[in-house]
């Protein structure tokens, strides 16, 4: 990524930046890090606002993993697991037309002292 870039959102888990000069956009969340094209953005905004997260983990209740709602990609050895609301925090990462919110207490991560 180049050094043109700018916040577009942020929360506890990760960001988005917008990179000017390759209008391209980079997301981290957790340990994970994504280079988006503004379509593949878009791709990915939809395809985790369209995910039935009540059916994905009905049909893994079983699983072995805590994390039931997969994410596929393109690697057929790799997909990505997450739990619902890491699915929510990923979509208001991702809603770059939503107006800033103030952050919560939860968003902050570092120790508060109220005197």
């Amino acid at each position: 990524m180049c050094n043109h870039f700018r916040y577009l959102t942020k929360n506890r888990n990760g960001f988005l930046v917008y990179c000017a000069k390759l209008k391209a956009y980079q997301l981290s969340y957790k340990n994970l890090n994504f280079n988006l094209t503004p379509e593949e953005l878009d791709s990915l905004f939809m395809y985790l606002k369209n995910i039935d997260c009540d059916y994905w983990e009905k049909e893994y209740e079983n699983s072995i993993y805590q994390k039931k709602i997969p994410i596929p990609t393109l690697q057929t050895n790799f997909m990505i697991l997450l739990e619902r609301y890491e699915v929510f925090e990923l979509l208001v990462l991702l809603d770059i037309t939503k107006p800033k919110e103030y952050l919560s207490m939860t968003d902050i991560d570092y120790p508060i002292h109220l005197n």
